[in-house]
């Protein structure tokens, strides 16, 4: 009985058999023995390759960029509607194609402090809330290495965020972009940004307003590399900061 146990179903391939039985499968068998490391890469190269020219050929024409960061993320709703009035705010169709459009970058970004009131507020109101730490690490992370691009020079960042950017050293002062004229209303202290609650375009404009008032709006220096290397482009995003910022409604 142990020995029938054993036995193999004369109609079942054994391992090695089909290969054996194919001269086709055979060779792939020995080429995927000897190449397969060179397979796995250069199928990982390709991917990576494939992916890039999607994201290249599928990218939207756009006049200038500007970037969000802040412990706020607006819903699709929001953010059209928001890219939509960047749009309408932006100084010249620069690309030629007929149309005034802005790409939106966002990043969701939590300080310390920023969680803490969030939990508390949430708490008054007898709700759960909770922040994935590593997510939130990513997003700063993914914020900070995206400036570094120069992919976009016109940003809203949090208190906390405008912080990390003026110790840095990133920011241009406003005097640099005004010369020896008046500076705009809300500019901070500092001189190196303009509190977004305290502009026209936040207060006249409802698809503005989901931003915490706390935003600040400023303008980061001319790269070395990426878009904000070249003068043109980084006019570009000088005339869409100051649109922004100096933008008034008649009384």
């Amino acid at each position: 009985m142990e020995h029938d146990a054993k036995m193999q179903d004369p109609d079942k391939l054994q391992p090695g058999d089909l290969t054996e039985r194919s001269p086709f499968l055979r060779w792939l068998d020995n080429f995927w023995f000897y190449n397969k490391w060179k397979i796995i890469i250069g199928g990982f190269f390709l991917t990576v390759l494939i992916i890039g020219l999607v994201q290249i050929l599928g990218q939207g024409k756009y006049d200038t960029t500007v970037a969000v960061a802040c412990a706020y993320r607006m819903d699709t709703e929001e953010r059209e509607k928001f890219t939509e009035l960047l749009g309408r705010f932006c100084p010249e169709d620069y690309d030629g194609n007929g149309e005034r459009a802005v790409n939106l970058r966002w990043y969701q970004v939590y300080s310390e402090e920023e969680y803490k009131e969030a939990v508390s507020e949430a708490a008054a109101e007898s709700m759960y809330f909770e922040v994935n730490a590593q997510y939130n690490s990513d997003e700063y992370k993914n914020f900070n290495a995206y400036i570094l691009t120069g992919d976009s020079s016109v940003v809203m960042v949090s208190p906390y965020l405008y912080s990390v950017l003026a110790d840095g050293h990133r920011l241009m002062p406003l005097s640099e972009v005004y010369g020896d004229g008046e500076l705009p209303i809300g500019a901070t202290e500092d001189g190196y940004g303009i509190y977004l609650s305290q502009t026209d375009f936040y207060q006249y404009n409802q698809a503005a307003q989901p931003l915490p008032d706390t935003t600040i709006l400023c303008l980061l220096r001319a790269t070395v590399s990426g878009e904000a290397s070249d003068p043109d482009t980084y006019s570009h995003s000088v005339a869409m900061f100051r649109a922004l910022a100096d933008y008034r409604v008649s009384e």
